[in-house]
Formats: C-alpha cells, structure tokens, sequence
C-alpha cells in the first residue's frame, strides 16, 4: 500500500472518530426558574417535568436560592407539577422545550391554609 493511501486513510479515520459526538448528541433543551411564596424562595421544592408525547418524567429539587433546573430534556412538550411542603401545588399543562434553549418559568406557591377548628369546640 502507498503511503499516500495510508495517510488518506488515517485522516478518513480522524475525521470519522471525531464526527462521533457530533452524531450522539440529542435534540435537547432544559427549564429553568425560581420558585416563591409571598415570604421568598421555597427550598427543596419538588419539581417534575412529564414528556407529554413519551410520558418520560424528569426530578428535580429547587436549591437554596429557590432556584431550579432541569437540563438534557429532549425537546417537545411538557407538563410541569411543582410540590413543596405547606404550600399549595402548581401544576403547568404546558411548556415547549426547544432544541439548544432553555425554558424559563418563575413558579409562585401559595400558603396552604390550616382548617379552623369546628365550630362548637370545646375551649
């Protein structure tokens, strides 16, 4: 074999090898933001992000801050129910997730109320 058959080769090579990642890399997307009540952020809110095509579902929890990210979501359409302890839940029926770009959504939670005691009761 020539050696300029083998330098061609190996730079066919190269190039395949490098176009690898290129190739694996998935239509993706994320959503982002923050999340509050009238008294500030809300720590270790739960959020879940459901594919409304595949019913993939994706976690995660806000942070100190109150913030949150879901990152790597392939994109399409999206359902979005967000829970914290003494507060009332939200659920999004729909946010798009678009290729390369994320989604912001600021997230406010109201208070869950305490039931007053029943009328009558004994003091």
């Amino acid at each position: 074999m020539s050696s300029t058959l083998k330098y061609v080769l190996l730079i066919a090579l190269v190039l395949l090898l490098a176009a690898i990642p290129l190739a694996m890399q998935r239509n993706t997307g994320g959503i982002d933001g923050l999340i509050t009540d009238k008294h500030g952020p809300i720590v270790k809110a739960s959020v879940e992000a459901r594919n409304t095509m595949s019913g993939a579902v994706f976690r995660v929890h806000s942070d100190a801050a109150g913030h949150y990210k879901l990152v790597s979501l392939p994109q399409g359409r999206y359902s979005l129910w967000v829970k914290a302890p003494e507060h009332d839940s939200e659920w999004i029926r729909e946010l798009i997730v678009d290729q390369g770009r994320m989604t912001h959504r600021d997230i406010r939670l109201g208070i869950s109320g305490t039931l007053p005691p029943p009328s009558g009761a004994a003091d």
